[in-house]
Order: C-alpha cells, then sequence, then structure tokens
C-alpha cells in the first residue's frame, strides 16, 4: 500500500487550477455544502461526519457578514 501526499503533487496546482477553473464556471463541475446553522448545532454536525449524514463538505455558519 502506498499513500497519497498532497505536497507531492503541489508543483501541479498552478496547472490543475487552469483546467479545472473554467468547468467550474460552466457549471460542468458542482460542489455540495452541507450547511449547519448556528454554533449550538456544530456538535450534531461534527456527529453527522462520523455517522455518514452529511453530503459534501461540512460547514457550519456561526455568522453572517
Amino acid at each position: 500500500m502506498q499513500g497519497f501526499v498532497v505536497f507531492d503533487y503541489y508543483h501541479l496546482y498552478t496547472k490543475f487550477l487552469e483546467f479545472v477553473l473554467p468547468l467550474i464556471r460552466e457549471g460542468k463541475v458542482v460542489y455540495v455544502e452541507d450547511i449547519a446553522e448556528g454554533l449550538e448545532n456544530g456538535p450534531a454536525a461534527l456527529i453527522g461526519l462520523y455517522s455518514g449524514r452529511n453530503v459534501g463538505k461540512q460547514v457550519v455558519v456561526v455568522a453572517h457578514e
């Protein structure tokens, strides 16, 4: 087994951005955020990470700017 270390490929990051940013702008690549509102919901959001309840990136919004 061989691990994957992102820093081994960091020199390719700008090339990756040149490739993926136009795709994101065209709507061909999308991402999902699971948003929990309020700091009081933070513990439940963390438990959801470990139980597989969340979809995509888990975000806890503590203040709207």
